[in-house]
């Protein structure tokens, strides 16, 4: 049925637990995982041109970095389940690389997408990632919420791991 599922990940707690889903919904479906994290050039707009200039290389190389640790934290995620994702990182706005342009390059069928991610302030002026990407994808979406009670865990203890196998 779905042969081909993006995962947009974001960092969040939140994301990690759409991502078991996904893997689940893989393994019944044999289908291909595609995990994927934006590094949002928004973020770059909130400076003076002159910040911008001299901070954007530093910005972008941790920027960049964080990408890496969180999508090989993903790989090690579906690895542990005897499966193999490929990892796409692109730099552009979250929004319309999640919902439009990576789905049509990838031909994706699926989006398994955490209903909440890291960015509350972007979400309070702009809207939800995910609100958008229901409303602007061709893909079916499935939005993905952690259970109160781990989310509970996490906002108490900024943990996650107290069962990342489910």
């Amino acid at each position: 049925m779905y042969k081909r599922i993006l995962v947009p990940l974001d960092g969040s707690d939140n994301a990690y637990y759409a991502l078991e889903h996904a893997i689940t919904l893989a393994k019944v479906f044999d289908s291909q995982l595609f995990l994927l994290n934006v590094i949002d050039v928004n973020r770059f707009g909130v400076y003076s041109p002159d910040v911008f200039t001299s901070a954007a290389p530093d910005m972008m190389s941790f920027d960049q970095a964080q990408s890496k640790k969180l999508l090989e934290r993903a790989q090690n995620q579906v690895a542990a389940h005897q499966l193999h994702a490929e990892t796409i990182r692109q730099t552009g706005v979250p929004k319309v690389t999640i919902a439009v342009d990576v789905p049509k390059a990838q031909n994706i069928d699926l989006i398994v997408i955490g209903r909440s991610g890291t960015n509350a302030i972007s979400r309070l002026f702009l809207g939800s990632t995910t609100a958008y990407v229901v409303r602007n994808t061709e893909a079916n979406v499935t939005v993905v919420n952690m259970p109160s009670d781990e989310a509970e865990e996490v906002e108490q203890t900024g943990d996650v791991s107290a069962d990342d196998s489910k």
